[in-house]
């Protein structure tokens, strides 16, 4: 049924001697129908259940595969069978064409249903021919169609609820977008992922431009220095390019805005400067960026659920065309570019069972990168967490004996406070690896030793540290490698947080008369804080100002106020218990 206002849930009350009419179909229909589709958008999503591949034929041709899949509006898709399609008649490539700009070209799928099985109808309306017809089915279905605009701002994507992903600049051949996620740990590190595609068969591209950052800073600074060099890279039409940003030390809403007249792209060896487009928005705060992500589902779904005037479309393949006088040849097909899936209980349980055979514990990105040095974060077994990993250290022409060398700084990924760190030198043998904790003095009969000391720095604040060689002898190689292990018990986590260290807010729990206020002040231990940021949670409860003077609102209950401290980063909370007067 086209009709996307699922609300009110209404259905037919039947009694002896009732009168069904269309209407009362209909209702019966609906309720049916309306009550299937919420399920699915709230239990499952949107997105692919099955199949829906899309391959490359020929030159001008595409094969789409059978497959299922569910709509922003919870409505079933169903590709019954495979097919084979020119690009030429499918819906859009005309208006692509018109463009002139050959961006990425997007084969799209949404919903359509259209009535079928024409009928006399003695009531019906008339059609071109002057006879009374109308449809006895209503045929659900689907719409192809091609279009070179991509998600506005991810909306409807996999990966919406936790970053943003913008395009700021597509042409020359090359597309540049910015993933940039949508919330920051105060203090705490975040990931910034610039991708890059490009056309294949054009030059190498270079290029660089320049953003400002407003609630975090990149190396210390207020501004992120982007540069791309295509030919130090391994050749790939994709590539993706992480820079890490460390957030504030205080809860605000924070942004990232390209400067426009920065950006240069040097093409062929020719240099020019583009316009570029580019500004997103993440909240810093004090929970975790999970927390964050549920509280913000929970809050909104059943409000952004049913926008009848959003309905975005299901992205089944990007296709690059390359134009050829009145003709056109398919260069390359990206089958779900997006990876719009659905993750069903199915799916989930296979990969449950996997995880109980094997013993492990399911990770979807067990593999984390930090300046080039990659580390995994092994299996938790029991209360106990471990990093491990390997990292490059240069010696330059050589170590001479007496000489030290140290690693760049290495965030261990296992969080702040204290944690066992580990490092030992890895030999190549002929026929295998050894690696050499502790002091290469036990060991140095055997041939190939590295006579080196070993010493780990752990700054426990930032959750990062760095690796010292202290070389007993001369060494040849320009570099060692380094193994490195991190094991944390997590029951110590909490025990990293200084007890002392704890802000309150007085008068504790006061009980006050409808409009009447009081005054509330902060401590951290008897020291009175002055830079406090004053909120009340329940947007009717009340109001305060800068002072800490707290009116109540003209309704009776309890209302929790939290005080931020500017100074300290701590918060605290108070409830107020406001009766009748």
């Amino acid at each position: 049924m086209k009709d996307r206002n699922y609300f009110p849930f209404e259905r037919n009350r039947y009694y002896y001697g009732k009168l069904l009419s269309v209407e009362d179909f209909q209702r019966e229909q609906a309720y049916m129908n309306h009550k299937r589709r919420l399920l699915n958008r709230l239990l499952y999503g949107d997105g692919i259940l099955c199949g829906m591949q899309v391959l490359q034929v020929d030159e001008e041709s595409i094969s789409i595969e059978t497959g299922a899949a569910l709509d922003e509006l919870g409505r079933e898709i169903i590709i019954e069978q495979p097919m084979i399609k020119r690009l030429s008649v499918i819906d859009g490539f005309a208006e692509y064409c018109m463009e002139g700009e050959h961006k990425p070209l997007f084969l799209c799928l949404s919903y359509q249903e259209e009535a079928a099985e024409p009928v006399y109808s003695i009531g019906g309306a008339y059609n071109e021919e002057g006879k009374q017809q109308e449809f006895n089915i209503w045929r659900e279905g689907y719409h192809l169609f091609l279009t070179s605009e991509e998600p506005a701002d991810n909306t409807g994507l996999p990966d919406d609820g936790y970053e943003t992903v913008k395009t700021i600049f597509c042409g020359q051949g090359i597309r540049i977008r910015l993933a940039v996620p949508k919330y920051l740990q105060q203090n705490q590190e975040g990931i910034l992922r610039l991708l890059v595609d490009r056309r294949e068969g054009t030059e190498t591209v270079s290029f660089q431009c320049e953003a400002e950052l407003t609630g975090a800073d990149w190396s210390g600074a207020d501004r992120l220095n982007v540069s791309f060099r295509e030919e130090e890279m391994e050749p790939s039409g994709h590539y993706e390019i992480e820079y890490r940003i460390r957030a504030a030390a205080v809860e605000l809403e924070g942004h990232l805005r390209f400067l426009p007249d920065s950006f240069v792209l040097e093409r062929g060896g020719y240099a020019k400067n583009y316009p570029i487009e580019g500004r997103f928005s993440f909240q810093v705060m004090k929970e975790k960026k999970e927390q964050a992500l549920c509280d913000a589902w929970r809050q909104s779904a059943m409000e952004e659920l049913w926008n009848p005037l959003s309905q975005p479309p299901l992205y089944l393949a990007e296709i690059n065309v390359i134009p050829a006088g009145d003709t056109y040849v398919i260069e390359k097909v990206q089958s779900l570019p997006y990876h719009q899936y659905v993750w069903n209980n199915r799916l989930l349980g296979m990969l449950k069972g996997m995880e109980l055979a094997e013993g492990l514990s399911y990770q979807p990105h067990p593999v984390e990168r930090y300046r080039g040095e990659s580390f995994e974060h092994a299996r938790n077994a029991g209360d106990v967490s471990c990093v491990s990993g390997n990292l490059d250290i240069s010696l330059g022409i050589g170590g001479a004996a007496g000489q030290t060398f140290y690693s760049e700084e290495v965030v261990h990924g296992l969080g702040p406070g204290a944690v066992f760190l580990s490092a030992g030198v890895v030999r190549q043998k002929k026929k295998e690896r050894e690696i050499v904790y502790g002091s290469p003095e036990v060991f140095s009969r055997e041939q190939g030793v590295v006579h080196v000391e070993i010493a780990v720095k752990l700054y426990m604040d930032r959750g990062s540290f760095i690796i010292g060689l202290h070389c007993l002898e001369e060494i040849q190689e320009d570099r060692l490698t380094v193994h490195w292990l991190a094991i944390r018990d997590q029951k110590d986590v909490q025990a990293d947080i200084p007890e002392s260290i704890v802000m309150t807010i007085r008068p504790n729990m006061p009980r006050i008369s409808v409009r009447q206020s009081v005054r509330l002040e902060a401590y951290i231990g008897e020291e009175r804080q002055n830079s406090l940021q004053w909120r009340i949670i329940d947007p009717e409860g009340g109001s305060m100002d800068d002072n800490g003077l707290y009116t109540a609102p003209n309704r009776a209950g309890i209302y929790e106020v939290r005080a931020h401290s500017m100074e300290s980063a701590l918060e605290a909370s108070v409830y107020i218990i406001v009766g009748e007067e």
